[in-house]
């Protein structure tokens, strides 16, 4: 893949979505604010589930990896070799990826890091402390999260906060543990598919204060679209940087 020098023109190419979500429509709505700016900014879209046919890398000019209810070292999950399988080949291709939360997790696995259980999960809105906030800004970032990833060998960490690492950078490569694609209408979303996973009970059980979580999406909601347009914007440019 070329990169293209300039990162404003009207029109660039093909963006592909993987999403996580068996059932068709909250897979795609699981994309989000993400989906939007990508389309916004002129790429042509496809989402794919993994367990579906993976196309070929070199129609597209990134990757963006989002959000499950799976951890990303559960092996038994059926489909994940064959996502681990596929994002290894697009680094080998130079396909850039961006990797949100579960997608940030696997990034690190096939970087060579390492993805576990926290002793930390975070849900709501945190601040994060960012080395680099031209790239990623310390928020405050939406977290859903049980599981942590780590600093993959030859990556730069980007931020952090007292519970896990947040964000790092391999070459045009984007991991970040937080959700930037939140809006009221993801947050349906998910709370959706919690009926049917694992995730869902878990939220059960540790008694999240969903109302509160729900309220505060709400009120953000013009923040967050606005920060997810500035993050993706920020991603680009790492896309389109010389190699």
């Amino acid at each position: 893949m070329a990169p293209r020098s300039d990162s404003s023109s009207a029109h660039r190419g093909r963006a592909l979505f993987v999403v996580h979500d068996t059932d068709t429509d909250r897979g795609i709505a699981d994309t989000g604010t993400l989906r939007e700016h990508v389309a916004d900014r002129g790429y042509e879209v496809q989402i794919v589930h993994p367990a579906g046919e993976l196309p070929d890398l070199s129609g597209f000019d990134f990757i963006i990896v989002m959000g499950s209810s799976e951890s990303a070292y559960d092996d038994s999950v059926p489909w994940l070799a064959a996502e681990l399988t596929y994002l290894r080949a697009a680094l080998a291709a130079n396909v850039p990826i961006f990797g949100v939360c579960f997608g940030g997790q696997l990034l690190s696995r096939v970087l060579g890091g390492t993805v576990k259980r926290s002793d930390h999960p975070e849900h709501g809105y945190v601040t994060v402390n960012s080395v680099a906030p031209e790239l990623v800004s310390n928020g405050p970032w939406m977290q859903m999260h049980y599981d942590r990833f780590s600093l993959p060998p030859g990556a730069r960490e980007i931020a952090r906060n007292g519970a896990a690492l947040q964000a790092f950078t391999f070459g045009r490569n984007l991991g970040v543990q937080f959700h930037p694609e939140i809006s009221p209408a993801v947050w349906a979303t998910w709370q959706a598919s919690w009926a049917v996973s694992r995730e869902g009970q878990l939220v059960v059980e540790r008694g999240i204060d969903l109302q509160k979580i729900t309220a505060e999406i709400s009120a953000r909601a013009e923040e967050s679209h606005r920060q997810c347009g500035i993050l993706l914007d920020a991603f680009l440019k790492l896309v389109y940087a010389p190699v």
